[in-house]
């Protein structure tokens, strides 16, 4: 008997929170090509263009000991919620 994909999301929607980001990020590797070639072009000329604000003066970045911090509280909050759904 083969197990289909509906079966497949039913148990893994069973794990913890990081058993299933681990996955997703494992099948996200998986697929090459995942972006389209449009989507990669405009992150190429967003980032271009975000570099050459900074490079000019027009913009200034952030510290990445602050980035990192907020990204760690997000982090936290995404897991918080995540485990509080699980209940």
């Amino acid at each position: 008997m083969t197990t289909t994909h509906i079966e497949i999301e039913s148990e893994v929607l069973k794990w913890s929170p990081s058993e299933r980001v681990s996955l997703a990020e494992r099948l996200l590797e998986s697929v090459d090509g995942f972006a389209s070639e449009d989507v990669d072009r405009g992150w190429r000329d967003e980032t271009a263009r975000r570099v050459g604000e900074v490079e000019s003066g027009k913009e200034s970045g952030l510290p990445s000991r602050d980035v990192f911090a907020e990204a760690r509280e997000k982090l936290h909050e995404a897991r918080q919620a995540s485990s509080a759904r699980a209940k």
